[in-house]
Order: structure tokens, then sequence, then C-alpha cells
């Protein structure tokens, strides 16, 4: 005799009830059904996994360690039908991946769009979330996997670094010419343009301070979002440090320029891959984002 899937499905949510009538409810079964299904997992183990008293049930020890080992088996068994469905095209498979906003800037969104049109059989959801929620959406598993410009502090969630992405300073365009080969005066360059500040997480408090240091009489204008900061340079509006990951396209399209710095040094940008511990993940995705150029 096979052990029916009946049964395991029907003593995990007896378990966790330990209420046949609740459990029948829930199962939409009645409750004689319920003791059925138990009285024959229990033949089939050849082990008590109740002890009755009056209307209450309650496991035994060796209904406790089955528990445990019933929940693995069934989880396995959906997952398996699930993988079955998703490579026979009949389900597609969701994947909700969350990034930091900074990161909308690089190829990264492009490297997910190709990802889902070479992999039909996956749904690809991108969310964009500041560093604090987009952590959070990966410990409660709301988000399979996050990009992040910090380590997650979640002992459950795991971190990788992606890549390290060295700051540049970035200056209007007419403000710079290297076919000239004239000196840059970096100080007349601060004194002259506003500088923005506060729009990488994850390296402003450090180049906060390094400015108020290195060129106290500059001109800081704090903006949150990095991309505010590349229109208000392009518009010969200020100066500002900027991931060189995002600065590609417009450095390729002749936008503004990057000049020489050596003041003082400057930190390096990390990206984080994040994924909870326990979690099923797409290994081909995964794998995508590890090796694709992302700038």
């Amino acid at each position: 005799m096979a052990m029916d899937l009946k049964w395991l499905e029907t003593f995990i949510v007896a378990a966790k009830t330990e209420n046949f009538r609740i459990a029948a409810e829930k199962l939409h079964l009645s409750q004689p059904s319920i003791t059925v299904h138990i009285h024959q997992l229990e033949q089939f183990l050849d082990v008590k996994l109740f002890m009755r008293e009056n209307n209450r049930v309650a496991l035994t020890k060796e209904g406790k360690q089955f528990l445990i080992e019933a929940e693995k088996m069934l989880e396995s068994i959906e997952s398996g039908v699930k993988q079955f469905k998703v490579t026979t095209g009949q389900i597609k498979e969701p994947i909700i991946v969350v990034m930091s906003p900074l990161l909308v800037e690089t190829t990264l969104p492009h490297v997910l769009y190709h990802f889902g049109i070479q992999y039909p059989q996956y749904d690809v959801s991108i969310l964009v979330e500041e560093s604090a929620k987009l952590e959070e959406m990966i410990a409660s598993k709301k988000a399979h996997i996050g990009i992040s410009l910090f380590p997650s502090k979640h002992r459950h969630t795991q971190s990788e670094l992606l890549l390290e992405s060295p700051l540049e300073l970035v200056v209007p365009l007419d403000e710079y010419d290297d076919e000239t080969g004239m000196a840059i005066d970096i100080e007349q360059l601060f004194n002259e343009y506003s500088f923005f500040i506060n729009h990488i997480p994850s390296v402003s408090d450090e180049i906060n301070h390094q400015i108020k240091t290195h060129f106290p009489s500059t001109k800081t204008i704090s903006i949150s979002q990095s991309y505010i900061v590349k229109r208000f340079i392009k518009d010969g509006l200020g100066i500002s440090f900027l991931p060189k990951m995002i600065t590609r396209r417009e450095m390729m399209e002749g936008r503004f320029n990057v000049i020489p710095f050596s003041h003082f040094e400057l930190p390096t940008v990390q990206v984080f891959l994040l994924m909870k511990k326990d979690y099923d993940v797409s290994n081909d995705l995964v794998e995508l984002i590890k090796t694709s150029y992302i700038g």
C-alpha cells in the first residue's frame, strides 16, 4: 500500500489546528473523512500520531517528528509539480526583482528584460525601493532577488558582492575639454559650482564629510535621486561625484565631462545581490545577474 497525498495534507492541517473539526472545515471535508485519513496514515506508518482525549487531540512524540518530515515531503511534491508545469509551459513562474533607485540607471533593467524574453517560462517583475524597504521585502519573501547598495543585515538573507563602481567627478560639458590639455583648477571649480550631495546613500556620509573638510566654502545642495543630479549637471547647474556605472551613456553621447580628481581618496559604490537563504530562486537569472556587465 502506498501513502496517499491526501493523508499528508490532512495530517499537516490537523496537526497544526489540533482539532479535527476545524481541519475538516479548512480542507472542505467531513470530520469522519479526517478521522479515516489519520487512521490510514497511522496504519501505514505503524505509529500513533495523535493522542485523543474527549474532543481534543494532541500530537504524540512520533507525531511531532513526522510533522517535520511531512511538511518537507509536501513542499517537495508541490515544488516538483510546479516546476513541471513551468517546464511544460502550463504556467509561468513569477520572479520578483527589487532594486535600489540608483541601479535603474545601469544596464540591469535591460538584463532583466532580455532574461524575460529568453526564458518565457518566467514572469519577471521589477520593483524599485529604497534599501531598508528592499531588504525587508527579501526577508519577508515578498521578492525573490534584491540588488542593493548595502549588504543585508538579516541573518537569514545572504549577500554577495556583485561589483564595485568607482566614483568620478562629473562636470558640465563646457567646463573641460580634454583635447586642450589645459590644467583644471579644482578649487575654482568647487567655488564656482554648487555641489550635489546625498544621492548615493551608501557613501553620502563620507563624501559630505570630505567636502566640508576640503572645500568648506562650496555650496552644497541635497538631491535624493542621481538621475536628477545628472540632469542638473547636463544643464550646467552644478557638479558632483557619480559612480561610473551610471554615466556611461551620457559620456558616450557627450552630455557632460569627467575630470581627474585627487584631493582625497574616493570610495567605491558597492552593489550586492540579496536572496533569502531558504527561498527557491531561478539559478538561470542569478547566474545571468552575476555574469552580466552592469554599467
